[in-house]
Parts: C-alpha cells; structure tokens; sequence
C-alpha cells in the first residue's frame, strides 16, 4: 500500500469516526429525564386548563342572571264578534315588559367559593401528578440502569465461559479435562446467556415504562454512573413532611371543596325572588297601562328539599375528612415501607463491601496464586472469576435498591433536593 493510499484510509476512517460521534445519541442522565418529563407534559398542562374553567364558571356563577324582555297581547278576544281584533275590547292590550331574577348575595357569593375551591383542588391534583411522574420516572429510569447493568455483567461471564470452553476443548486430548467438565460448562454457559435475555427484557420493559412520559428520548443510551442520593430522617421530621405532602393536602382541598359546597347548599335557604315591569298599550281612545310585579320563592317543603340538600353535602363533607385520615394512614404506611427498604438495603450494601467482595476477591488471588503455582486447576480460577463478576452484580441491584429507597423517601418527605443528584 502507497503512502497516498495510506493517508486515503486514515482520512476516511477518520471521517467516519467523527460522523459516527455526530451521529451517536447522547446519553440520557436522570436529571434530563425528569425535566423532559414534566415540561411541556400534556396531562399536567390539563389540571391548569380545568383550573381556569373553574374560576371564569365561579364568576359567571357570582352575577344576577340576564334580564327577561317580555313581549305579548293581553285579553285578546277569541270568541264572539270581536274574535282576534285588537281594537274592539277595552281590556285589549299589547305589552312590552323587562323582568329580572333577584338571587341573593349569599347564594351568589357561595356559588362563586365553591368554584374558587374547585379550582384550587385542581392545581392540588396537579402537583400529586407532578410528584407522582418525577418519582415513576426516576424509578424507571432506575430500572433500565439495573437492567442494562445486569445485561452488560451477563454478558462478560458469557465471554468468560466461553474463553473457558476453548481453553478445556484443547485439553480433553490430553485427559486434563473430561467431556462432561464441557457439558456441565455448557449448562452454564446457557443459563448465563437466559439470564441476560431476562434483563435485556426487563430493559425493554422499563423503556416503555419511562417512554409513556419522555416518549422516544426513552430509547436513549443510559449514563454509565448511578446517581447517588442520600436522605436523614426522623420521626420528628417525618411526621411535620408528611402533612405538606401533596397528596394530603389535595385531600385537605377536597374537604374545602366539600364544605363549600355544603355553604352553598345552605345558602339555599335563601329565597330569590323577581320583579316585572310591563308597559300595555291598548286602542288609541283609552289610556295605556302600566304594571309592575314582584314575585317571590314559596319553599313549602323546606324540610324535605334544602334541608335534605344541605344534609346530603354535610354527609360529604364527612366523607372528605375520613378520605384525609385515609390518605394520611396510607402515606405513613409507604414511608415505613420505604425506611425499611432503605435501612435493608443499607445493611446489605454495607456486607457487600466488607465481607462478600473482599471475601470473592480474596478467592479469585487464592485460586491465580495456586494456579501457578501449580496447586490447582484453571477452572477453579475461571469459578472464582465468575463468583466475582456475580457479586459485583448484586452489588449493583443493591445500590440501585438503595436509589429506589431514596427516591421513595424523597417523594413522601418533599425533600426539594430530590431531584439534585451528585455522582460518586
């Protein structure tokens, strides 16, 4: 090959190397995956649209309703001689009239709080949703690191086992090795290699999972780093976050929602009334009349209609406190889930690091020493390399696990650094 041939070459891999760079996706950080989760986010967009339709309905619900114009005949005949004539009857008159229903304040301005309630349980819902997407999204952004985590470990104890199979085929000539040495080899190898399908699956599974709130940017290669997130709690402390929970206190909102609509029902003891201005006018030789009119509500069975009304939403009103202690009860129940999650996985981190990896390192150093010095086999050495990498492994579902744990603290303890990851 020439010397221009030669710079040819390197050229066009050169060309093709940084093409592949520019084409190459860039990795998807969990902090990037949360904000693409949460702007722009059609279902959140949705509670302040609801929210803005509750308050223009709270002040249309505030005013008078619109005036009636009355326009009619008065005593017009229909029988007898002067059938359908306007002008033979003294009593005959066209009218012109404006009526105007008079709701009182109270009813009016209950109407509108209960409204303003509504709307404000709305931006309450929105930020439960907001909390609940950033939380699913961070845990399945966890799930696929785990998962291609244990794909990629997979993946090298299959390279391993395979690098151990040729080396025993050339020895089974010599009867260092026996065949069912291989066959046993094999079975492994082939577990190793269904176990690796299962998490490449369970990468799959957790893209779509992620991909329902960040769409096709789910696809995207994962950071090689675990983000790490520690939380201290307290009781103390707990039990002071957990009432500003949102989810608490969009129960709370319920209940205001509830009792405003309970005002409004008792607001309904009210009695509107209206009132009618008509102008007649009759033939032109008799004088044209004016009316007015004022006419009002007659609750007659007061006991078994608003009674009974105010008493229904009262029941609610009820039944919306009892959802809050139930909301409540429910997220103490996940903070001692999450605790226990966290101090489990703590602990079992903590035996990781100082007994079972020193512990399989050790061996892995015992096994190369008596190797070589001709004390053992190659295929201890080669049990011992994959006792390691599976250790190593389960180290990585443990701090994905303690991950979990913190991401589960965070959300129930509003801690607003949830989401401020720092790598290790």
């Amino acid at each position: 090959m020439t010397t221009h041939t030669k710079a040819l070459s390197l050229f066009a891999s050169f060309v093709l190397l940084c093409s592949s760079a520019v084409r190459a996706e860039p990795v998807l950080s969990l902090d990037e995956a949360i904000r693409l989760a949460t702007q722009n986010q059609p279902l959140l967009q949705s509670y302040d649209q609801a929210s803005a339709a509750s308050r223009e309905a709270a002040i249309a619900a505030s005013q008078l309703p619109d005036p009636r114009l009355k326009v009619g005949v008065v005593n017009l005949p229909i029988t007898g001689n002067d059938t359908a004539r306007f002008n033979r009857d003294d009593m005959t008159m066209s009218t012109v009239g404006v009526m105007q229903e008079m709701v009182p304040a109270a009813k009016r301005e209950a109407a509108f709080h209960a409204g303003e309630a509504a709307a404000e349980q709305y931006q309450t819902e929105k930020s439960v949703t907001a909390r609940s997407i950033q939380r699913d999204v961070a845990l399945a952004w966890l799930d696929v690191y785990e998962a291609q985590r244990r794909s990629e470990l997979y993946q090298r104890i299959s390279q391993e086992m395979v690098a151990e199979r040729k080396v025993m085929l050339s020895r089974i000539s010599s009867g260092a090795v026996s065949s069912t040495e291989v066959l046993k080899l094999d079975a492994e190898l082939s577990m190793s290699n269904d176990k690796k399908l299962t998490a490449i699956l369970a990468e799959r599974k957790a893209r779509a999972t992620l991909s329902r709130w960040i769409g096709s940017a789910a696809q995207r290669p994962m950071a090689n780093e675990l983000p790490v997130f520690s939380i201290n709690t307290s009781p103390e402390s707990s039990a002071t976050e957990i009432e500003h929970h949102p989810l608490l206190q969009n129960a709370e909102q319920m209940e205001a929602v509830a009792q405003s609509e309970a005002d409004q029902a008792k607001a309904e003891h009210e009695l509107n009334w209206s009132w009618e201005v008509m102008y007649g006018r009759r033939r032109s030789d008799l004088s044209d009349m004016v009316t007015f009119q004022v006419a009002v509500d007659l609750p007659w069975d007061r006991a078994n209609r608003q009674d009974k009304r105010a008493a229904e939403k009262l029941i609610l009103v009820e039944k919306a406190r009892q959802l809050t202690e139930d909301r409540r009860r429910e997220l103490n129940a996940e903070l001692e889930s999450a605790e226990a999650d966290a101090d489990t996985a703590k602990a079992r981190e903590e035996e990781h690091q100082q007994r079972l990896i020193p512990a399989a390192e050790s061996r892995l150093s015992v096994t190369q020493a008596g190797y070589e010095a001709g004390k053992g086999n190659l295929s201890e050495v080669w049990d011992a390399r994959r006792a390691l990498l599976e250790v190593e492994m389960e180290h990585w579902v443990i701090m994905t696990d303690m991950q979990r744990a913190a991401v589960k603290l965070g959300y129930l303890l509003n801690n607003t650094n949830l989401y401020s990851w720092s790598q290790p």
